[in-house]
C-alpha cells in the first residue's frame, strides 16, 4: 500500500526509520556501548578485569544491533554474556542494567507467542540472581533491603517488557489496518473489472442487435433491387438509398459502442436508443418494404430524471425503454427476413409499471414443392425460392441469437417473453411484457 508523502522532517525520519532497521539499532548500540565506557569502573578494576569488561561490554552492544532482524539468537547470546558478566564481576555495571532492560522490551516486541513468556520468566531470574549476587559490600546485607531491591528489578523488567507489549500491539493493529486497505483496494478493483465485464457484455449484445437489424435490413434491400433492378430502376434506386442509409447509421452506431472497448478513451454522449426512436424505427422499416401498423394503448411514462416519492408522476427506466426498443427492432427484423413484405402490427400496451409489447406479421401459407418453390411457410414473395435461408457461400445459415438476446433483456427486468404461430389468427407473434419498479 503506498505511504503518502510526509510532510514534517519528523514523518520523513519516522518512514527512514522503518526503512532502516539494522542501521537505526547500530546506533542506539554506538550509544549504549558509549554509555558503557563513561560508567566504567576504571578505578575498582584491574587490567584484566578491565579488558574483560571492554569485551562483554563490545559483545553485548554487537548483539543489539540484530535485536529486531534476530531477535532470539540476539536475546540468546545476551543471555550468556550476562551470566558471564556476573560471575565474573561482584558489583553491578552499566552494560547489565541496560541490556536487561533492552532485552525486556525486545522479548515483549519481537518474539512469537511462546518464547515471549519464557523470557519474561528468565529475565525475571536473572535480575534476581543479579541483585542476590551482589557482596555485602556493594549492597547492604539486609534481607528486605535486598528483597526491595529485587522487587524494583523485576518492576522495571515488567515496565519495559509492557512497553514492548504495546509496541508489538501498535506494530500488528497498523498491520492489520494496511491489510485491510488493501483487502478493499483490491476488492474494488475487482468490482471495476466485474462492472466492465458486465458493460462489455451488454455492447456485445447492442453489437449484436444493431448488426442483425441492419443486415437485415441491407440483405432484403439488396433482394429486392436485384429483382426489381429492370422492371422498375427507381425502386432499385430507393433500395440503394436505403442500404446506404441503414449502413451508415449502424457504422455510427458500432463506431460508438466500439469505442468504449477501448482503454482510456471516455463513452459518447449519444443515448441509446428506447421508445421514444419507435416511430424512426417503424419508418426505416417501412422504407425497406414491410407495411407496419404502430399502435399505442395508454400514454407511455416520461423518461426518468430523477425525482422520487409518492407525488412524483410514473417515469421509465433507460433500461426498460431500450429493451421495449430492441424487442421492436428484433422482431420487424425477423419479420423483414421470413416474412418479406407481410403486414406487420405492432402494439403497445401501457399500464403503471409495465408495458406488454405485441409484434404479430401475417405468415405465408406454404407453396407445393411441384412448383419449384420452396416449403417455408415464410418465404418472401419477391425474393427466389433457393436463396430462402441460403448463406452467401452456399451453406445454410444456423439459429441466430436474437431470440436467445430478447429473453435475456427481457428476464433482466422479471419480465416474460411468448414466441410462436398463433393458428386462430394464422400470424406469427412475439409478445414481451416488461416491468419495472417506479423510482
Amino acid at each position: 500500500m503506498p505511504v503518502p508523502f510526509p510532510r514534517t522532517l519528523l514523518d520523513r525520519a519516522t518512514l527512514w526509520a522503518r526503512g532502516h532497521v539494522l542501521a537505526v539499532d547500530a546506533c542506539w548500540a554506538a550509544v549504549w556501548f558509549g554509555m558503557s565506557m563513561l560508567t566504567w569502573p576504571r578505578a575498582s578494576f584491574d587490567a584484566t578485569e578491565s579488558w574483560v569488561y571492554l569485551a562483554v561490554s563490545a559483545a553485548c552492544c554487537a548483539a543489539l544491533v540484530t535485536r529486531r532482524t534476530r531477535p532470539l539468537p540476539c536475546l540468546a547470546a545476551l543471555g550468556i554474556l550476562l551470566a558471564f558478566h556476573i560471575l565474573w564481576f561482584d558489583q553491578p555495571t552499566t552494560p547489565v542494567g541496560v541490556c536487561a532492560l533492552v532485552a525486556s522490551y525486545t522479548a515483549q516486541a519481537e518474539l512469537p507467542r511462546p518464547w515471549r513468556a519464557i523470557g519474561f520468566v528468565l529475565l525475571l531470574t536473572g535480575a534476581a540472581w543479579a541483585v542476590l549476587s551482589i557482596p555485602p559490600d556493594h549492597l547492604s546485607a539486609d534481607l528486605e533491603l535486598r528483597l526491595n531491591s529485587v522487587l524494583s528489578a523485576w518492576t522495571a523488567v515488567a515496565l519495559f517488557s509492557l512497553l514492548g507489549t504495546f509496541r508489538r500491539r501498535n506494530r500488528e493493529e497498523f498491520a492489520r489496518v494496511v491489510e485491510h486497505a488493501q483487502l478493499l483496494e483490491t476488492q474494488r478493483e475487482q468490482e471495476v473489472r466485474l462492472a466492465t465485464l458486465d458493460e462489455r457484455t451488454r455492447i456485445a449484445r447492442e453489437m449484436h442487435d444493431i448488426l442483425a437489424h441492419s443486415l437485415n435490413v441491407i440483405v432484403a434491400q439488396a433482394d429486392g433491387g436485384r429483382y426489381a433492378a429492370s422492371a422498375a430502376p427507381e425502386r432499385a434506386v430507393a433500395a440503394l438509398s436505403t442500404i446506404s442509409q441503414v449502413g451508415r447509421e449502424s457504422a455510427a452506431e458500432l463506431h460508438q459502442l466500439l469505442g468504449v472497448l477501448r482503454d482510456g478513451e471516455g463513452r459518447g454522449a449519444a443515448p441509446a436508443p428506447g421508445v421514444g426512436d419507435l416511430p424512426g424505427l417503424v419508418d426505416e422499416y417501412h422504407r425497406a418494404g414491410l407495411r407496419i401498423r404502430l399502435v399505442q394503448h395508454g400514454r407511455p411514462p416520461a423518461p426518468r430524471d430523477g425525482r422520487t416519492g409518492p407525488t412524483a408522476p410514473s417515469t421509465l427506466p433507460t433500461t426498460a425503454s431500450l429493451t421495449v426498443y430492441r424487442v421492436v427492432q428484433e422482431s420487424l427484423a425477423n419479420a423483414l427476413k421470413h416474412a418479406g413484405t407481410a403486414a406487420v402490427r405492432v402494439e403497445l400496451t401501457w399500464s403503471p409499471g409495465r408495458v406488454e409489447v405485441v409484434v404479430a406479421n401475417a405468415v405465408r401459407e406454404a407453396v407445393p414443392a411441384a412448383s419449384g418453390a420452396s416449403t417455408s411457410p415464410y418465404a418472401p414473395p419477391s425474393v427466389p425460392p433457393s436463396t430462402v435461408g441460403a448463406h452467401p457461400g452456399g451453406g445454410r445459415r444456423g439459429p441466430g441469437h436474437g431470440l436467445v438476446g430478447m429473453r435475456e433483456r427481457v428476464g433482466l427486468h422479471g419480465g416474460t417473453l411468448e414466441v410462436g404461430a398463433d393458428d386462430a389468427t394464422g400470424t406469427w407473434r412475439v409478445r414481451a411484457v416488461v416491468p419495472w419498479e417506479d423510482a
